[in-house]
């Protein structure tokens, strides 16, 4: 999402993450995967407010990045990048509920970390392969494209130095080491 929106709108969006959580985890409680938690009026109106003026700021930024004469493409890649965000968002609050709920089978971190990068792989893996983004900076000029998914600019780095790619992949063997 950072290819899309600003670190600014990025983070007022990711500091949504308490209430998302929250509600994650009375989810997992309503199936009975976690315990409920308390349900304090002060903290949730809170949070809910925290939601709400997150929002009004993103809003802003949309809507004064279309009045001061952006391109259209401009507005319509701020919202994607907002949404992306937010999906972002909710999924990291779902691992954490889930990370809860594994952290109560007394599983150790490798573990945890193990159970969660194979779904989170599975989910994001269609994503890396059609969804086509602007290549940044003077990547375009080395690809011969101003548009490529993830996958194919993981092939393009693979092709142009595969020692870069070797690194990606030792560095994943020692984080469970």
């Amino acid at each position: 999402s950072l290819g899309y929106i600003s670190i600014a709108v990025n983070l007022i969006i990711r500091s949504c993450l308490p209430l998302s959580t929250f509600l994650s985890q009375q989810g997992l409680a309503l199936v009975g995967l976690y315990p409920f938690k308390p349900c304090r009026i002060k903290e949730i109106s809170l949070m809910v407010i925290g939601v709400i003026c997150a929002g009004v700021f993103t809003m802003a930024r949309i809507l004064g990045e279309q009045s001061k004469g952006g391109k259209e493409s401009s507005s319509a890649s701020m919202i994607l990048g907002v949404f992306m965000c937010i999906a972002s968002l909710l999924c990291g609050s779902l691992n954490l509920a889930l990370a809860g709920v594994l952290g109560e089978t007394k599983l150790n971190v490798y573990d945890t970390v193990a159970y969660m990068a194979i779904p989170a792989t599975l989910f994001l893996l269609p994503i890396a392969m059609i969804l086509e983004k602007p290549v940044p900076g003077q990547w375009p000029k080395v690809f011969g494209k101003d548009k490529m998914t993830d996958y194919e600019i993981l092939v393009g780095v693979w092709s142009l130095n595969k020692t870069t790619i070797n690194w990606l992949i030792l560095s994943g063997v020692f984080s469970f080491m």
